[in-house]
């Protein structure tokens, strides 16, 4: 009879531990901006990842750094979310010969719903220090009026008064930066950089009811992106360059965000049917944010993570032309009969939070302050009204059969559409403003270094 037996590992005294190999030399490296030092509205960053050459970067780790200030006449309000970063609209990569390897619109606002499932404490905390978000992030901002003085006192927000000044700390939310391999940098032809447009005056923070005079601005400055930098031995190297020429393809897998939009019409209700384009490989799920499109350049209303629930009761997608789920998902805002959990799981199953009983969502405030806490704000009801507050859902879809790789559905083939089918309410946030819907498709990407010519693609 064949002995499976083994010895467990802390009884194996006699084992001696193995050295990393190839050896590597980690340094850091400082990129800055290579178009100016200050930057406003809807101007564009471009910072080079200036990677020495026969070296990796461990993209993983690193982290951007920029001063924000505020330039405008009154105090501003940062976001409860996500802080400084809102100022952060588009992001992209580029590669060394011009291709575009990244790509996320409104990156702010994806990077808002995924604070949103996270940890109250985790985000009044890493991220209060990381970016300025709230210490009562899941805080509910008014959504049909101007938020008063009284209302932002004492309530953990972060505020920046004329001419102050915040650092913000980021850890990229970005396929690029968080692949499963050291990305060979060093070894590519030309100079690969980080592209960040910035968002409207109006869109970075908020101001109160009192404070209507005076017009919202912003500038960031001393910008950084800090590189760990892995640097291996001549001989590995020599071997790394020599399996390149040989021409086979050096390959990294991540996961992506594409960005693509819709909009619910004024004064909607009933059944609203919008189409999306996407023609990726591998979609592995699905998130749909709604905002109010007027709250969007508005001064005095949080812009970035105002989400509306549009008075939905009932919601599903078609893909390729499948409706999935065949029945649709249920939600109920309403106290009596409220039904909030399925909208709850689809999200945590697109996110891959299901099975985790670690993973939160900043839906329940806190006491900070003079404020007692206890409220809930991920699903409001009548978004009409005056004393309306910002919902925290999403309204998302697991299209993955198994989680690994490339396990996602495929709608890279023509007439493969993707369509939101939903029920709304006419006491929804559409009867006071059109709402825009920002549709995240989360999607394997497969980062390609060609060994002959030294170009990196991105295929997904």
């Amino acid at each position: 009879m064949e002995d499976n037996s083994t010895t467990p590992i802390e009884m194996r005294l006699s084992d001696v531990p193995g050295m990393p190999s190839p050896e590597m030399e980690l340094t850091y490296v400082t990129a800055i901006p290579m178009n100016g030092s200050v930057f406003t509205q809807s101007q564009e960053v471009r910072v080079g990842l200036n990677v020495p050459t026969d070296c990796f970067v461990d993209l993983k780790r690193a982290y951007l750094k920029y001063k924000l200030k505020n330039t405008g006449a009154g105090t501003v309000q940062l976001d409860p979310l996500i802080g400084g970063v809102s100022v952060i609209d588009n992001w992209r990569v580029i590669g060394g010969t011009g291709a575009l390897l990244e790509e996320v619109i409104h990156y702010n606002a994806m990077y808002a719903a995924m604070n949103a499932n996270k940890n109250v404490d985790v985000v009044s905390t890493i991220h209060h220090l990381y970016e300025g978000a709230g210490k009562n992030p899941a805080i509910g901002i008014t959504l049909n009026a101007n938020p008063t003085d009284a209302q932002v006192t004492n309530s953990g927000l972060t505020g920046l008064s004329t001419t102050h000044e915040r650092v913000i700390t980021h850890r990229p939310q970005s396929a690029f930066f968080n692949a499963d391999r050291y990305m060979p940098l060093g070894f590519t032809q030309g100079l690969t950089y980080l592209s960040m447009t910035m968002c409207q005056n109006e869109t970075f923070g908020f101001t109160t009811n009192e404070d209507t005079a005076n017009a919202s601005s912003f500038s960031i400055s001393e910008v950084e992106l800090h590189l760990p930098i892995l640097k291996p031995g001549p001989e590995f190297a020599a071997m790394f360059r020599s399996a390149m020429s040989s021409g086979v393809p050096i390959q990294i897998h991540s996961v992506g965000i594409q960005n693509t939009q819709q909009s619910i019409p004024l004064d909607s209700s009933g059944e609203q049917t919008l189409t999306f384009s996407t023609r990726k490989r591998s979609v592995k799920s699905l998130m749909n944010v709604i905002r109010k499109n007027a709250d969007i350049t508005n001064k005095h209303r949080n812009s970035v993570s105002g989400f509306v629930n549009a008075g939905i009761t009932e919601y599903n997608y078609s893909v390729g032309g499948m409706r999935i789920p065949a029945q649709r998902l249920k939600v109920n805002a309403v106290a009596n009969g409220k039904d909030a959990g399925e909208l709850l799981a689809q999200q945590q199953l697109a996110l891959g939070h299901y099975s985790s009983d670690l993973r939160g969502i900043c839906s329940q405030t806190r006491g900070v302050g003079t404020k007692t806490g206890g409220e809930e704000t991920y699903l409001i009801t009548l978004e009409n009204a005056a004393t309306a507050i910002q919902s925290k859902c999403q309204f998302s879809l697991d299209l993955e059969s198994y989680n690994a790789a490339f396990a996602g559905r495929n709608l890279a083939g023509q007439g493969l559409p993707l369509v939101f089918h939903c029920n709304v309410l006419a006491t929804g946030a559409q009867d006071v403003s059109a709402l825009l819907c920002d549709l995240y498709c989360i999607h394997d990407v497969v980062f390609v270094l060609d060994g002959m010519t030294g170009v990196i693609t991105a295929n997904s």
